[in-house]
Parts: structure tokens; C-alpha cells; sequence
């Protein structure tokens, strides 16, 4: 999946140190050297198998975000999530019930928090894996 170039941009303002966090949350192998560009693609990759298994961290505050995704991208992305009648507001109500799990863990992972800088490339992944299925 290839992110396009104003997300990259967006994501590349994300501290090393939080990219790094949330690359551990989401089980991927740092390498020695930190590739940002890598890193990435790789937490945008394990992020999808993490809405497949357990939904989004998302909030009230990340309702625009989804509204402004394309359609058949914001479908692909809340059928991916296990939602059978995707909108805003059912993945709002999903993504609210993950918010809880991540805070009963306690985890001080910024995976969470960064999880809206994602969305538009998530949505983008999910729709092109359900085209090429």
C-alpha cells in the first residue's frame, strides 16, 4: 500500500519516539536503524489486522475524519472492523468500546491518540483489500 505523499508528510511530524511505541503496541520488529518511511507502512499494516480483530480506538473527536473519507473507503474500513451497517456513528459506538480496552490496559502506547492520523490511509488499505478479494 502506498501512502500519498500529504500523509506521509502528516505522519512524518510524529515523533520518532511515539512511532517507535506504537510499532511495539501493535507487535511489529523495530529494525537497528529506524527507516520512518518503513515504519510506517508497516504500523499502517498491522493497525488493519488490528481493526480486524479488535476495532479502532476512536472518539466523538475523530467523526469528521471518518465523514470526510470516501465512501466506498469509510465502508471497506467499518466492514473490516466487523461492522454490518457501517456509519460514522456505528464506528464511533465500535471504536468508543475499543477506547475502553486500551485504557483498562493501562498501556501508555500512544497507539490510540495517533490511530486519526491513520484513518485515511487505513481506509484506503481495507478498500483495496476487499477489491483485489
Amino acid at each position: 500500500m502506498t501512502l500519498m505523499p500529504e500523509e506521509l508528510a502528516l505522519l512524518d511530524q510524529v515523533p520518532e519516539k511515539d512511532l517507535a511505541e506504537m510499532a511495539v503496541d501493535l507487535d511489529v520488529l523495530l529494525d537497528a536503524e529506524l527507516d520512518r518511511s518503513s515504519l510506517i507502512h508497516k504500523c499502517v499494516d498491522a493497525l488493519l489486522d488490528r481493526a480486524a480483530s479488535e476495532g479502532l480506538p476512536l472518539s466523538k473527536y475523530d467523526a469528521e475524519d471518518l465523514a470526510a473519507l470516501p465512501e466506498p473507503h469509510l465502508q471497506a474500513l467499518g466492514e473490516h472492523m466487523g461492522l454490518r451497517r457501517v456509519t460514522v456513528r456505528a464506528m464511533l459506538r465500535q471504536g468508543a468500546r475499543t477506547w475502553r480496552i486500551y485504557n483498562k490496559r493501562g498501556s501508555k502506547s500512544p497507539t490510540a491518540l495517533l490511530v486519526p492520523l491513520f484513518l485515511a490511509p487505513l481506509a484506503r488499505a481495507a478498500f483495496q483489500l476487499r477489491t483485489s478479494a
